[in-house]
């Protein structure tokens, strides 16, 4: 009698044991997509803060001037404009004053001038400053980027004053070694080549900052090896420093670039695009085309070459920083 109550005590105890085992699992079970939910989620809600501006402030604006680029949209007419397809586009492509390709060029050069510059300036005055003690380099660096920090308009009247024909920094400098007066923004290429300078000395900053930032990563034990190795300070720049930080000068590069191609307000208090148009880039074109002569719907078209040209620098930034992480893995 004893055993037998011994007994169904212990198939109840299994039972129950049983029956809250598969009510665990039911609940891992249960908890297992909710869990796997939450992982989907989280990324997305870190990420938010940069997204949701990113989206308000940069593809919404860009999508509104895809749809204005396929009307006839004008300053008189902007709330119901016709639809007229690519031809913004073809009349952009097809303009006669000033000559599209004569735009195009000038954006090139100019774009081009500003990278190389800007990327020369700003990594040379990195290297340089990694050498100096960490008190000394601080102030330094502080001091070099005040020209990235200080707004486009101030940087242009600045770079105007320097330009002055008459009372300009830059002739004054001639002067002293008895060269003729230049006239710096009159002929074309001298004038793109005026902006550049300008351009340059406004964007060097953020080069300085992003290679400053890599060659603080950058061993120590590398350089000091190769110096106890008999290198000397061209060998270790060229073959350990350069190589260490190529992601961070690709980045560099492609933020000098996008800088180059998106000016406006540098260009159009220095020479506004003239003389006769020629210093005119995509950008001035565009604002030319919308706020002075009215043509919304063209100069949304010029607008939205320039994204497409921004967004292939950073396809391409891509694609190459895929091939540098393979070699690096």
């Amino acid at each position: 009698m004893l055993s037998t109550r011994r007994l169904q005590r212990s198939t109840s105890f299994l039972r129950s044991s049983t029956a809250h085992g598969a009510v665990a699992v039911a609940q891992q079970r249960a908890a297992a997509p909710r869990s796997r939910t939450f992982e989907r989620v989280v990324p997305w809600l870190l990420l938010a803060p940069a997204l949701v501006p990113l989206v308000v402030l940069v593809l919404l604006p860009y999508a509104g001037a895809l749809l204005y680029s396929l009307t006839g949209a004008t300053l008189a007419d902007i709330t119901s404009p016709p639809l007229v397809g690519l031809t913004n586009f073809g009349a952009v492509a097809g303009s006669r004053e000033p000559p599209f390709s004569m735009v195009v060029e000038a954006t090139a050069v100019f774009t081009a001038g500003t990278v190389v510059g800007s990327l020369g300036l700003g990594t040379l005055l990195a290297l340089a400053l990694s050498s100096m003690k960490p008190t000394r380099r601080g102030p330094l660096l502080a001091l070099f980027l005040i020209p990235w920090v200080v707004a486009g308009v101030v940087i242009g009247y600045t770079w105007k004053l320097v330009y002055d024909p008459q009372v300009g920094l830059a002739n004054a400098i001639l002067g002293m070694f008895r060269i003729t007066t230049v006239p710096w923004l009159v002929e074309r290429w001298l004038a793109i080549g005026a902006l550049v300078v300008a351009n340059i000395w406004a964007a060097y900053g953020v080069v300085l900052l992003i290679i400053s930032s890599a060659l603080a990563n950058v061993p120590r034990s590398l350089v000091l090896a190769a110096r106890i190795d008999g290198a000397g300070l061209g060998t270790i720049t060229r073959r350990i420093i350069l190589p260490s930080i190529r992601p961070a000068m690709l980045l560099a590069t492609l933020v000098a670039f996008i800088s180059g191609l998106s000016v406006f307000d540098l260009i159009f208090v220095l020479t506004g695009g003239g003389p006769i148009y020629q210093t005119e880039t995509l950008a001035l074109m565009m604002y030319r085309l919308t706020f002075k002569r009215g043509d919304v719907g063209e100069g949304a078209a010029v607008t939205v070459l320039l994204f497409v040209f921004s967004a292939l620098l950073a396809i391409a930034y891509v694609i190459t920083w895929q091939r540098e992480a393979r070699k690096w893995s």
